[in-house]
């Protein structure tokens, strides 16, 4: 490898197209490629759709792994605390494969987001530089009561890993200044610790010049793209267009994105706006379309004559970015890191959020001012070119991971420093193991202790799923019961009860060591 060229491994759940959910995946999808351009070498551990696998995608190597734990391992904390077990879950799989990668040949630095604490076993472990980036903490979704979040031990778990993760990091960046100020309160840290790098967009593929997917046919098209949850403001846009639909009878608002449970109540809610719809009777002028691919995104942002990013929260929106890039007139809000990356008037539109009557007015006047969408949309694009290219972006996050590589060696030099972890990394995911394994035992033993609904259930459980074993078992007890004049080594005499014993200690070893391996076993 040429001198200065670094090897990178980017450690997120979220990559496209398997796991390409949001921003996250967007983010480390540009940040890689962008990484590539300059001639560095970027590795990609990621969560898979069905199966592991690795492969090389334009310059960018791909490693996907299914999530540590198998569906039905630690079943109790499932039920408990889903959130936890997910991150740790999936953590614990990223990290093994990068552990393994690293040992193969060492990375120079690893990035991860702050998001359900993905750096968390790279920081604990301290054999590279950690460098995080921050998307929106746990905790911010707790203050904030975003996605109906509550203050639960669960999501309360949840923030202080993240928190963990960031606090051993060697640098962390922030693509907003709005989120870096909460976070730097968070974690009692000063806020020029923080380094303020906005999210990078490919401005060649997100242009004005290209294939269009929605036709005109007289209308005057309004995209909203974005999962549809209570965060993204939907609820908002959807409020506004009965006003909106009145002054300007040709508009069509058009609705890319997944459904989500967090409406009211955990609710659907495509369910609830439908009903907003129907019962204000604007159904012939909305269409729903499900997640599209990245790629095929900007033939949509042509499309549109007004693009709305109607956040009540959003640390920086790609979907404005995105739009800005294609050229369109977006409206955002101002809460989060929106109104750092449009400027208001010039490159677009800031109302404030929850105010359908605000959001109706900003979009009736573009639709009614064709010059001034014009000009909202060159504007944005000028600026998108200027500041948020991806190759751009991806100089200022090598800057940064030459002061992270420059932070560890220093840690690692210094004799005062005293790692949260203090063995060596072969072990953690063992320890893991142990602790997870055992909470859940201790869970199990206490329902079971104290609920006899629960133990009625286990005891279908293991009839159902091992039934020889099962049976063994209860045939052994019996045995027992009504031999209780004999000695356990009176009875080990009897050739039948020692060969049936043996069988059940050698079956139930083999079933302890499946549930460690997270392998189903027949019985």
């Amino acid at each position: 490898m040429q001198k200065n060229l670094l090897r990178v491994c980017l450690i997120s759940r979220e990559y496209p197209p398997d796991t390409g959910f949001g921003g996250i995946a967007t983010f480390t999808n540009h940040l890689a490629h962008g990484l590539v351009s300059l001639g560095h070498e970027v590795h990609v551990v990621t969560l898979a759709k069905a199966e592991s696998r690795s492969y090389i995608e334009n310059g960018v190597t791909v490693h996907r792994v299914m999530p540590y734990f198998e569906q039905g391992a630690l079943n109790i904390i499932d039920c408990i605390m889903p959130y936890s077990k997910y991150m740790v879950s999936t953590s614990a799989a990223l990290w093994e494969k990068f552990f393994e990668l690293h040992k193969r040949e060492q990375f120079d630095v690893v990035d991860s987001p702050e998001l359900l604490a993905e750096g968390v076993f790279p920081a604990l472990a301290s054999i590279c530089p950690l460098v995080i980036r921050l998307y929106t903490p746990h905790s911010k979704f707790i203050a904030e009561k975003l996605h109906n979040v509550t203050p639960s031990f669960d999501h309360q778990f949840v923030a202080m890993i993240e928190r963990v993760a960031m606090k051993c990091a060697d640098a962390i960046t922030s693509p907003s200044k709005d989120l870096a100020q909460f976070v730097a309160k968070d974690i009692h840290c000063p806020l020029d610790q923080i380094k303020i790098i906005p999210n990078p967009i490919d401005a060649d593929v997100f242009s004005p010049h290209g294939e269009r997917a929605i036709k005109q046919n007289g209308s005057l098209n309004v995209l909203f793209v974005g999962r549809l949850e209570e965060r993204k403001g939907i609820r908002y846009l959807i409020e506004a267009w009965k006003d909106i639909i009145v002054c300007v009878p040709q508009a069509h608002l058009h609705v890319i994105g997944d459904d989500t449970k967090t409406g009211k109540g955990q609710t659907s809610v495509i369910m609830q706006l439908k009903k907003f719809i129907e019962e204000n009777k604007l159904t012939k002028s909305i269409t729903f379309i499900d997640r599209i691919p990245l790629g095929d995104l900007p033939a949509y942002y042509r499309s549109a004559d007004v693009c709305v990013v109607p956040s009540v929260y959003d640390n920086s929106p790609y979907t404005c970015l995105e739009a800005m890039s294609c050229g369109s007139a977006v409206i955002g809000t101002t809460a989060g890191g929106t109104s750092e990356y449009i400027v208001h008037a010039e490159s677009g539109i800031i109302v404030e959020p929850r105010n359908p009557a605000a959001i109706a007015e900003a979009v009736i006047n573009l639709l009614k001012d064709k010059k001034e969408r014009e000009r909202i949309g060159n504007n944005a694009r000028s600026r998108v070119l200027l500041n948020f290219q991806r190759r751009e972006v991806a100089r200022k996050m090598v800057q940064l991971y030459q002061q992270a590589m420059e932070s560890f060696s220093h840690r690692q030099s210094s004799i005062s420093t005293c790692p949260i972890y203090p063995h060596s990394a072969e072990k953690i995911l063992s320890d893991m193991e142990e602790v997870a394994l055992n909470f859940n035992e201790s869970l199990h033993q206490f329902l079971f202790q104290w609920s006899y609904a629960y133990r009625i259930g286990t005891w279908y459980n293991k009839l159902r799923y091992r039934p020889r074993l099962y049976l063994a078992k209860l045939f052994l007890r019996f045995i027992n019961m009504f031999s209780f004049w004999w000695t356990p080594e009176q009875r080990r005499v009897v050739p039948f009860y020692r060969s049936l014993e043996d069988a059940v200690i050698e079956k139930e070893a083999e079933v302890q060591l499946a549930r460690r391996k997270y392998r189903p076993v027949k019985c």
